[in-house]
């Protein structure tokens, strides 16, 4: 299952150029993942209710199928309408999946004994995910260059096939007494708690410095900004893997770097990577611009763990999905409303301007962020 939405990386890998070619503007493409970001953070309450009442498996399969909807109306309706149609569609189908996939693999290593397997399970799984899309982003480019919806149809397929595979593995569910009520309150209590604790609060706001750099780079400025130095519309997806491929290594090397240089140094050396090489990429023309891309994701691969770390370590056990829920709602919230504005950012001022406005904003956010966290260890 992972590996098919893994190789749904032949229709992301070009995304921006996508509906760039269909007459959108940045700010329009900014408002649609600002959309995306705010409906997956809204959604994953209902659909974390509906996933304890009929199971993780019914909740993985829907959220694939829905997703599989979402690209098909990619292929048929490739309208500014249609586009948010098909981003309300997959936003809803990753929030059907969030944590369910983990939660259906502990479940049945648990039935089949094997449950001290389960962190090398995930770890494949996620591994499997990475090398389809290794391949697809490749294959997935040079097929826009000659046929720009055909991704989007193929994608649409591999989700179906994936939903497919979930709907079939053989489990049975044991229903959960919650509720709505139950999840608005495990929400409301993180959100309080996470803003009562500083060291959170500096997670979130650095999370957000390095969401917007990430997401702006990537849905707004990373395609465009590669043909504009003299990139061929058929590489961008070598180029995608190569990116890939990079951040994975640094993932998951991430927890051995913060151990040899220590948390907060690796918290600035994440900040200062992706504030200063978008900075850099602002005043290159050329292809050197390429492995300074490759640098940029570098800096984005330490985030994801050395956040988890910190979290952990910061979190009562009994309290740690409270919080994470909390987290993750605050962030994708805040970012999401901030993503139009840099869409109408980049249509003002140009994507090298942009660039370097990004990396300001990058480092700034960020070392106000890594001010919270240190004065909080401080005392």
């Amino acid at each position: 299952m992972s590996f098919l939405s893994g190789l749904t990386n032949a229709a992301t890998v070009t995304f921006t150029l996508y509906f760039l070619s269909h007459g959108l503007n940045q700010t329009q493409i900014g408002t649609l993942f600002g959309f995306f970001m705010i409906c997956m953070a809204i959604f994953n309450i209902p659909t974390g209710v509906i996933a304890d009442i009929f199971g993780h498996k019914a909740s993985d399969a829907i959220g694939l199928f829905l997703q599989a909807l979402a690209f098909l109306f990619f292929f048929l309706y490739p309208t500014y309408f249609g586009f948010f149609l098909a981003m309300f569609t997959d936003a809803l189908g990753i929030a059907f999946q969030t944590g369910a996939l983990s939660s259906l693999s502990y479940e049945l290593l648990r039935k089949e004994g094997l449950i001290k397997d389960y962190q090398k399970v995930v770890g494949r799984i996620g591994g499997y995910g990475l090398i389809a899309g290794m391949i697809a982003s490749p294959i997935g480019s040079m097929i826009y260059k000659y046929h720009p919806g055909i991704p989007y149809f193929l994608s649409f397929l591999f989700f179906l096939l994936a939903a497919l595979a979930i709907y079939l593995i053989k489990w049975e569910f044991v229903k959960k007494p919650l509720t709505i009520s139950r999840y608005l309150d495990i929400l409301i209590n993180g959100t309080k708690l996470t803003i009562k604790n500083r060291v959170l609060m500096a997670i979130v706001v650095i999370g957000i410095a390095l969401s917007v750099n990430r997401l702006v780079f990537n849905q707004n400025i990373g395609q465009p900004y590669q043909l504009s130095v003299g990139l061929d519309v058929g590489l961008i997806g070598f180029v995608a893997a190569a990116v890939s491929g990079m951040g994975a290594i640094i993932s998951i090397n991430a927890y051995k770097i913060s151990k040899k240089i220590g948390t907060e140094f690796t918290l600035l050396l994440t900040v200062v990577i992706t504030s200063f090489a978008v900075i850099a990429l602002s005043f290159i023309n050329t292809l050197l611009a390429i492995p300074i891309i490759l640098i940029l994701f570098m800096g984005h691969g330490l985030r994801d763990p050395i956040f988890s770390h910190i979290s952990q370590e910061e979190v009562e056990p009994d309290k740690r999905s409270t919080m994470s829920s909390a987290i993750s709602f605050l962030t994708s919230i805040i970012v999401g409303i901030m993503l139009p504005f840099w869409g109408k950012g980049i249509d003002l001022f140009g994507l090298h301007n942009g660039l370097f406005f990004l990396g300001m904003f990058t480092f700034i956010i960020g070392v106000f962020g890594l001010t919270v966290f240190g004065l909080k260890k401080a005392t």
